[in-house]
């Protein structure tokens, strides 16, 4: 018998003959096409000949090829089909050229190394097309700008000969088949026999088309029987099948060229649900979507055709499939809100499985989150990445942060070249083929066969688009006929999850439970890259909760109309660069100049909104400014108020502590939660005030701190002398040290656990000790790395216990990762970190595997180290990397890989980040609270309050209120109010709204009622648990 690699050979000598009879397309034209709107066929251009073989070339640049062709007479089952190789195109759409075909000036499909086909059935007998192709050059695929070269390599069409087709292709899966079943199965044998027998039917080169057609039919006739004879003899699981196609929102391309995959893909999908009434394809991107609506009206409409049909399944739950590691917890739940509004007002279509395939990391409130919208399910693969540990399951209930609980799985569909019989590759795929190695490898990889032997495989060329060929389409039918394979049907993604919860109903064993984190044990650095992108997120993050509060306000207070569209516009745009390849900072630069120019309009939309707001507001007077508290606790601060020296006065001038400082007057105010309130500053300077810290070149004592520090600026020491001058160090402090960063793999993704092993710690090469001052004392340290700065402003403050420093970058070096570090006097096995809606505990040690993969992880405004009398947090206003080892407090700054932006991080940045040495732990020590006023502390605005409005609501609770929205109701007709739970404990939080309203209950999340609440004295007690978000809802009179 003939060996595999014979087989190889032969069937790569017969596919030759698919296109044997096909005939070169003449009367070529191409032209550059340099429009800012591309959608449509040219009408007037200056088309220029060219021929087959011909060279084109660009980067990011569009052509247009056109020709016509004349359908010859056609047999109701026969095809006339265009082959066009027109270039190279990566296998995801990653990287190279893309095309767009139209016929008679309508969108068809897109053309490219993954669809080089064109079909035109019986209908189109007789006819002459105008056909055009939209090309698009494409990008490098990251890394350095490189022009792209192609050549036309071949045009032809002709009558597809379908015995030669089908035959190829029944001989070509056997093939596979073969290559899969054990030596132990005796349909192997029987495979390989009739693969030898039907290849020999054919003597290459000694045989003419006529005669490899009819040995072609007497293969299928073999096939038949062969089929007949072993029907029924299939694998005892199922494979469903879903048609699917990952398009990253922007990664190594633009937006704008997102717009025109989805175009291209969308289309291709619709016209092969036109050839296969069988194929179910599902996407799960409002935000794709709504751009083929704006950009492709009919073939939108379409779309919404299918979807009512139920073969175009609108599936996913968020507005995008976003970064799940760095938005806020109201962020998140923002991408569900837009998401299932979208697909409910465009499609009818309820929101079942939260489908994110591709995002890296997933943060432990989403249990609760998905709830809140009515969504039980979550589907994932990217936790099969991992670089250390795999996960014991693939189906399992997942328990979030309080308690919540849905049922996970994850695709375990393999590449098409993975060896899934190793068991340390263990890497799934969500860009699916149909073949006998992805269906046995799907099943084999399976950890819970148990349970379960129904696995979903989503199918499809993904990542930059493009989605099934038809051939993928046909193995479905195919595969279920060839013995020896599973069953493998169409399914629908709701559909699917329906019968998984049924065979885990029916399975008679407990479901496996994972009560924690989906912690990704890989693309660590994804917390790190891009910083700016990092820091304007959260400023927009606290922007919007401050803009949708003061319009709820105003509307009380003044009859105010809510900017509904705008703020829409807004999240739009804060949700859309969440994407998990745009807010981690794994892009292209040309995505982050994009970036940088969306959020540009987004802060002077917000600013313009809340100039109208300041209008009515406020009003002129000579040295009067207005600081405003937009937190539910009262803050204590210092600002800076932009006038003469002074002394400054409240609104019933009582002086308050100032002080003249190098950009104004620096004063000490106090504002109550959720309040505005007046100062004024008075001629005259402010009452002398003794110096807060005694100095000397290398020590500041201050009434609550020591503080010492080295001739490297490091600090040696941190007395506390609120806490019996506790040390608070066991090392040294602020220890500066940059790290080389050259990852094996996914440079601006991934930091290597080895990256220790080659460091240079940085030495100040200036100190400065500013002049002592009444409310502040600074000491400055300048640093010097290769071609970069930094310049660090340490602050200690009369009435707040945290230590900043203030920070500014010019950063011009590449592949190093800057980090800060505090070696403390703490012993801990755990450390706690901010994450959305609560915090999370993660080891301090190394004692298991699981505990060293978490060498690097991701917190928001702070991470905690404490005894139980006694604790170190450090916060920040920007950053997100943490690393807690022993006692080192570890945050990470800047990350300046180079690949897929070769700029990343690259120029000016300013942060702050502090250490706040407490008692107790970060409940005790009021980190939540320090933190978020490092964040989200007072603003200034020029000029007096107008009226005094009263807070729109009160709290009171045992610890300070996070509260995370007070914004309309969806619809209008209610005021929101969303706070959650961060102690980790029991409690009781009253709500006493002030404004006259209707009635009051409890909502998901979704905004939707759950139940009423009762007044007493127009106080509303919500009983709240552990991490839990609480939703009320206010209904307006």
């Amino acid at each position: 018998m003939f060996s595999n690699n014979k087989i190889k050979q032969q069937l790569s000598t017969y596919h030759t003959y698919l296109y044997a009879n096909f005939t070169p397309i003449t009367g070529l034209e191409f032209w550059h096409d340099t429009r800012e709107d591309r959608k449509s066929v040219p009408e007037a251009a200056d088309w220029s000949p060219i021929e087959t073989g011909a060279k084109w070339s660009g980067r990011d640049a569009y052509y247009w090829l056109r020709f016509k062709i004349t359908v010859p007479p056609l047999k109701p089952e026969d095809h006339y089909v265009l082959h066009l190789d027109l270039g190279r195109s990566g296998g995801g759409g990653n990287s190279g050229f893309e095309g767009f075909l139209y016929v008679d000036g309508q969108p068809r499909q897109a053309i490219d190394s993954n669809h080089e086909e064109a079909y035109f059935d019986a209908s189109t007998a007789g006819q002459t097309l105008e056909i055009a192709i939209m090309l698009w050059t494409g990008l490098e695929g990251g890394g350095p700008q490189q022009i792209q070269h192609y050549v036309l390599n071949e045009l032809t069409a002709g009558v597809l000969i379908q015995p030669i087709r089908e035959a190829y292709r029944w001989l070509d899966l056997m093939y596979q088949t073969v290559l899969e079943l054990d030596a132990n199965e005796p349909l192997l044998y029987e495979y390989q026999k009739l693969l030898d027998r039907e290849l020999r039917r054919f003597i290459w080169g000694a045989m003419d088309l006529a005669a490899i057609t009819e040995q072609s039919e007497a293969v299928l006739a073999d096939v038949q029987a062969f089929l007949a004879k072993h029907k029924g003899e299939k694998k005892q699981f199922r494979i469903s099948a879903v048609g699917h196609t990952h398009i990253d929102v922007a990664w190594l391309w633009r937006l704008r060229h997102t717009r025109e995959k989805t175009g291209r893909s969308f289309s291709t999908v619709l016209e092969l649900m036109k050839e296969y009434p069988e194929y179910i394809f599902m996407h799960s991107t409002p935000q794709v979507y709504d751009f083929v609506k704006h950009d492709y009206p009919e073939m939108y409409a379409q779309i919404k055709q299918r979807v009512a049909e139920g073969r175009f399944e609108p599936e996913g739950a968020t507005w995008l499939e976003p970064d799940t590691n760095v938005p806020s917890g109201e962020a998140l739940t923002r991408q569900f809100l837009y998401g299932t509004r979208f697909f409910a007002r465009e499609f009818n279509a309820k929101q079942n499985v939260l489908w994110l395939p591709d995002v890296f990391g997933y943060s432990w409130a989403l249990p609760q989150i998905m709830k809140g919208f009515g969504i039980d399910d979550f589907m994932t693969t990217k936790i099969s990445w991992n670089d250390t540990n795999r996960m014991p399951h693939d189906t399992f209930v997942w328990q979030g942060l309080d308690g919540t609980e849905v049922l996970t799985h994850f695709i375990t569909t393999v590449d098409q070249g993975d060896q899934f019989h190793n068991s340390h590759n263990w890497q799934y795929t969500y860009n699916g083929n149909v073949t006998p190695h992805t269906v046995l490898g799907s099943y084999y990889v399976y950890a819970d066969k148990a349970l379960n032997n129904d696995l979903l495989l989503s199918y499809g060329w993904g990542d930059g688009g493009g989605g099934p060929q038809r051939e993928m389409i046909e193995n479905i039918g195919m595969l279920n006929q060839l013995p020896g394979l599973p069953t493998v049907e169409p399914t629908r993604v709701d559909d699917y999850f329906k019968r998984l919860h049924h065979n885990l109903d029916h399975a008679g064993l407990p479901l496996p439970k994972w009560d924690g984190e989906l912690y990704l044990e890989f693309h660590r650095g994804t917390y790190t890259s891009q910083a700016r992108v990092k820091q304007q997120n959260r400023q927009l993050e606290w922007a919007m909760r401050d803009l949708e509060l003061r319009y709820v306000e105003a509307g009380i207070a003044r009859g105010v109309a809510y900017p509904h569209a705008e703020i829409d516009e807004l999240w739009e745009t804060i949700l859309r660069n969440q994407f998990h390849d745009i807010l981690p900072g794994s892009a292209i630069h040309e995505v982050y100049e994009d970036n940088a120019k969306e959020y540009a309009d987004c802060f002077a939309t917000i600013k313009a909104l809340n100039a109208k707001l300041d209008e009515t507001e406020l009003q002129p007077a000579e040295q009067a400014y207005t600081l405003r508290n937009l937190n539910a606790f009262p803050v204590t601060s210092l600002v800076t108020l932009p006038a003469e020296a002074g002394q400054v006065v409240d609104a019933v001038g009582q002086a308050l502590p100032s002080q003249a400082s190098d950009d104004g007057v620096l004063v000490e105010a106090t504002v109550p939660a959720l309040s505005a309130t007046t100062v004024t500053v008075q001629p005259g300077g402010a009452a002398a005030a003794a110096p807060l810290a005694t100095t000397t070149a290398t020590s500041i004592d201050t009434p609550h701190y020591q503080l010492s520090w080295n001739d490297a600026g490091q600090l040696t020491s941190i007395l506390d002398h609120d806490h019996d001058d506790r040390e608070v160090l066991a090392g040294l402090g602020n220890e500066l040290t940059v790290y080389e960063d050259r990852p094996t793999t996914f440079d601006n993704w991934n930091i290597d656990e080895d990256y220790p092993e080659k460091a240079i710690t940085l030495t100040a090469d200036n100190i400065t000790v500013a002049t002592p001052e009444p409310l502040r004392q600074r000491v400055t340290f300048h640093f010097t790395f290769q071609h970069s700065e930094i310049t660090q402003v340490l602050t200690v403050f009369r009435d707040s216990r945290r230590i900043d420093f203030a920070t500014h970058i010019d950063w011009h070096d590449h592949q190093f990762l800057l980090r800060t570090a505090f070696d403390t006097a703490i012993l801990a096995a755990e450390a706690s970190y901010d994450v959305q809606y609560g915090n999370v505990r993660r080891p301090t040690h190394r004692n298991t595997s699981w505990d060293t993969a978490k060498f690097e992880t991701v917190g928001h405004k702070w991470a905690d180290l404490a005894q139980r009398e006694y604790g170190v947090a450090l916060l920040n206003d920007a950053k997100y990397g943490y690393n807690v080892h022993g006692g080192v407090l570890s945050l990470s700054l800047l990350k300046s890989g180079i690949d897929p932006d070769t700029e990343a991080d690259q120029g000016e940045h300013n942060f702050s980040y502090s250490l706040l040495p407490h008692i107790g732990d970060f409940v005790a020590g009021d980190v939540e609270r320090e933190a978020t006023i490092l964040n989200h502390g007072l603003t200034v605005q020029a000029g007096k309050a107008a009226t005094t409005a009263a807070a729109p609501f009160t709290f009171t609770a045992a610890h300070p209120v996070a509260v995370d929205a007070i914004k309309h109701s969806e619809d209008g007709n209610a005021v929101i109010l969303r706070f959650h739970e961060y102690a980790g404990e029991n409690d009781t939080i009253t709500v006493t709204p002030t404004f006259a309203h209707g009635a009051v209950a409890l909502a998901k999340l979704d905004e939707t009622p759950t139940a009423p609440l009762t007044a007493t004295e127009d106080t509303y007690a919500v009983k709240m648990t552990p991490y839990h978000v609480a939703t009320l809802r206010i209904e307006l009179k």
